[in-house]
Order: C-alpha cells, then sequence, then structure tokens
C-alpha cells in the first residue's frame, strides 16, 4: 500500500511539469503554424487555388445590354445551406449616365453585389466545397475577368488569429472585376469601347471588427481603422484603369460595401473623386491613374461614419450614395455631434413612423421569406431604440477622446446593456434585410437625410 502511496504522489507530482509542457507543446505549435502562415502569406505559396468564371461561361451567345438573372448569395440566417437568392437586373447604359444622379435600378443590384462580397469567404476556407458564389454570380452578369486574390489569408481561423498576433486587423478581402459593356452609338453602330471595373468590397469579418474602433484619423481626416484597406483598393483600381486604358477603353468604375466594406468603399470612391478634382494630392500609387477614370459610381449599404472632414459632402462627392436603415444603430456610429460624416449623400429606407410604412413592411417582408427562406427578424420598432441609446451616449460623452476613457466606455455600455437586444438589433443591419427592403421600395420611399 504505502509502495503504490508513493507511486501516486511521484505521478501527481510530475502533473504540473507534464502540463507545462503540454502547454509548452502547444505555444510551439500554434507560433510555427502562424509563422509558416506568415511565410505563406509573404510569398504567395501553398494557397488556395484562385477561384475562376464557371467554364461555359464565353460559350453562350453575348448578353443583351440589359437584361435580368437570378443571383445566389449566402445569409446568416438562411436554412439548409445558408443560400438566399434574389432576381437582378442589369444594364450596361447605366455606366455612361450621369454619376451624381441616383439610380435605384443600379442600388439594387449593388445591394446584392455587397452581400455577395461576404459569401465568397468560405471558397478560400481548407476543406469547403462551398462555391465561390461571387464568380458565378459575375459570370451571370457578363464580366469576364474578376480577381478574389484577396481573400486568400484573409478567410482562415488562423488567419484572423494572426491578425490579432501582427496588428494587422486593417486588411480587407474585396473582389474586382472587369467587363467590356454591350454599348452602341447613337445611329446603332458600335461606340467608342468602355470597361466597368466593379469592386465589391467584404464588411467586418473575424478581427477585422477591430478596425471599426480604431478612431484615430489620418492627415485627411478619415477614420483610421478604414483607411489603409480604402488605399490598397485605390492602388489595385488605377492598376486595372490602366490596363483598359491601354486597350483604348474609357473607364467607368462601380464601388460597393456592406457595413464596414461600405464604409471603406466611400472612403475610396472620395479618394477617386479628389484625384478627378484635381485638387488634393493624393498619397496613393497610381493617383495619375484614377484622375483619368471619367466616372465613378458608389453605393454603400449600413456604412459607419467615415470621416471628420467638413467638405464631405461637397458637389464633387455627390456620386457616392450611402443607404441606410433607420434601425440599424451601425449608420449612425461614429456619432455626428462628434463631428463625423460620410462622404457623399445619405439616404434612409422607410422608418416606422412614415406614411404608408406597413404596406412597404409587408412588401419587404414578402419579399424577403421569398428570397432567404424565412421570415425576416428585423424590428422597426428598434429605430426608437437606436434614437434612445443614441442620444445617452450624446449627452453623456462629448468626443471621441472622452469615448476612450473608462468613464466613457461605461457610459456606453450601460446605455446599450440597458435597452439592446443585440441579436434582434442585428437583423436590422443583415444585407438580407437591405436586399428585401431595396426591393420592395422605390426611389421616392427614401428619405435624404444629413443624419443617416
Amino acid at each position: 500500500m504505502a509502495r503504490r502511496s508513493g507511486r501516486v504522489r511521484a505521478v501527481l507530482r510530475r502533473v504540473p511539469l507534464a502540463c507545462l509542457l503540454l502547454l509548452l507543446a502547444g505555444t510551439l505549435t500554434a507560433s510555427a503554424r502562424l509563422y509558416t502562415r506568415r511565410v505563406q502569406e509573404s510569398t504567395r505559396a501553398n494557397v488556395t487555388a484562385s477561384s475562376v468564371l464557371p467554364a461555359a461561361y464565353g460559350e453562350e451567345a453575348p448578353l443583351p445590354a440589359r437584361f435580368s438573372a437570378e443571383l445566389t448569395y449566402t445569409s446568416l440566417d438562411a436554412p439548409g445551406s445558408g443560400e438566399a437568392s434574389t432576381s437582378v437586373t442589369w444594364d450596361d447604359s447605366w455606366f455612361t449616365g450621369d454619376e451624381h444622379v441616383y439610380n435605384h435600378e443600379l442600388a439594387r443590384a449593388s445591394s446584392v453585389l455587397a452581400a455577395l462580397a461576404y459569401s465568397e469567404s468560405g471558397y478560400y476556407q481548407s476543406g469547403s466545397n462551398q462555391p465561390a458564389y461571387m464568380e458565378e454570380a459575375l459570370a451571370q452578369l457578363g464580366f469576364d475577368e474578376v480577381c478574389t486574390d484577396s481573400y486568400r489569408f484573409r478567410s482562415e481561423v488562423l488567419d484572423e488569429v494572426l491578425n490579432l498576433v501582427t496588428d494587422d486587423a486593417d486588411g480587407v478581402a474585396y473582389t474586382i472585376a472587369r467587363k467590356r459593356l454591350a454599348l452602341s452609338g447613337g445611329d446603332g453602330q458600335e461606340g467608342s469601347p468602355r470597361d466597368v471595373i466593379l469592386v465589391s468590397i467584404r464588411g467586418s469579418y473575424g478581427s477585422e471588427w477591430l478596425s471599426n474602433l480604431d478612431l484615430a484619423t489620418d492627415e485627411t481626416s478619415d477614420h483610421g481603422g478604414y483607411c489603409r484597406a480604402a488605399r490598397e483598393i485605390c492602388g489595385e483600381v488605377a492598376a486595372w484603369a490602366d490596363e483598359s486604358a491601354g486597350d483604348g477603353a474609357e473607364v467607368s468604375v462601380l464601388l460597393v460595401g456592406h457595413s464596414r466594406g461600405g464604409a471603406i468603399a466611400n472612403l475610396a470612391a472620395a479618394e477617386i473623386d479628389d484625384c478627378r478634382a484635381g485638387t488634393v494630392t493624393s498619397s496613393v500609387a497610381g493617383a495619375d491613374s484614377l484622375a483619368g477614370i471619367d466616372r465613378v459610381y458608389a453605393y454603400t449599404f449600413a456604412s459607419p461614419a467615415t470621416t471628420l472632414n467638413a467638405q464631405a459632402h461637397d458637389a464633387r462627392y455627390a456620386n457616392i450614395f450611402n443607404i441606410a436603415n433607420p434601425s440599424d444603430i451601425m449608420p449612425y456610429l461614429p456619432l455626428r455631434t462628434w463631428g463625423y460624416e460620410r462622404y457623399g449623400i445619405d439616404k434612409a429606407l422607410p422608418a416606422v413612423d412614415a406614411e404608408g410604412f406597413d404596406e412597404l413592411r409587408t412588401a419587404m417582408e414578402r419579399l424577403y421569406e421569398q428570397s432567404v427562406g424565412v421570415a425576416c427578424g428585423a424590428d422597426p420598432s428598434d429605430k426608437h431604440v437606436v434614437d434612445a441609446v443614441l442620444t445617452d451616449v450624446a449627452q453623456g460623452i462629448g468626443s471621441v477622446e472622452e469615448l476612450v476613457t473608462p468613464r466613457g466606455a461605461c457610459a456606453v455600455f450601460a446605455s446599450v446593456a440597458a435597452r439592446v437586444d443585440p441579436v434582434r438589433m442585428l437583423y436590422s443591419h443583415y444585407p438580407s434585410t437591405y436586399i428585401a427592403w431595396m426591393n420592395a421600395i422605390d426611389e421616392d420611399d427614401l428619405t435624404e437625410s444629413g443624419a443617416v
């Protein structure tokens, strides 16, 4: 018995050492995986094969200038495979029209393209059999050059952990694509060639969400958490615009995004507008190429505020349209009382107190269920909750500087905890909710607003 007890004590004495060794081994293994992933990212080695357009594309008859297509994307609350779908109208002639005139059909299509930016992430995860939703959708719309390489190293859980370790949460995944437009001159003959370059930007994903909290502004007074990503995108657009110009084509650019993706699209569009205006010296590589782009269309959805620039609503930014749901708290942040705005023109979806709202809501919910396969969980009366929280925060915190103090953080937490059901309120923020609203309403149902 004594010998047995001695052996037990000896084993127990080794337990702490064994745990320490296991912890050390796990740490070394994790560090090795992170290091290997970092090397792969730097060398672009051992990565998922780049997604490509479906093989059938190009074997079919050319698409007409105007047509409709049923596009499939993913939604967080869609049952089964998580797929949702909606019909989209596409018209090549949009991209020769006045960029400063709001186009509701283009906005509807843009809301779906913004949702597809999230759907693409699964394709780049190891072992996933999820299709390349973005490529399939763009093939249906006639795009024959599509690049989603930015999703590499920005879609795996390991990548999100690495971002935390390297303090690199300001990156973003996006699709850039090109289509030669099917246009003709006024006499029915073929006109000058024109390319539309599409950029669809993914919203907050994993550790990227932390960049929303980086309120330090750069030299242009823009939101620090979005600037790096916007400049990366501008550099890519410049390179693609150079290629189109070298091929003798005029260039139209369409920028779309939801949530953080919308904020980045907002800043990227403003940067291109500045280059085209020639009034601001840009630090973006390829600024001269951006200056040569003759039309830029930008449609954002649920975008947070992006800048402290007092000229954010100048006429040169009137080609940027920001669409917000009044019951979605994200577009109100950071607060206007702290000086924050979005570049361009803000438009609000119907609010719960608006005349004729019940009829519009019924249409939206019907379209949502047809598209997603479940009833819409968004509650438009959350607008009153949003208003109450914003009033509390504005009264208690007078500036961004106060926000980052312990007192400011506690004030925000107390107000949100007392009033907000975060799960329910998320439904008002979903891309699928925005899509259903956009399909349910006409342009006249939107309210131009400086508050949202």
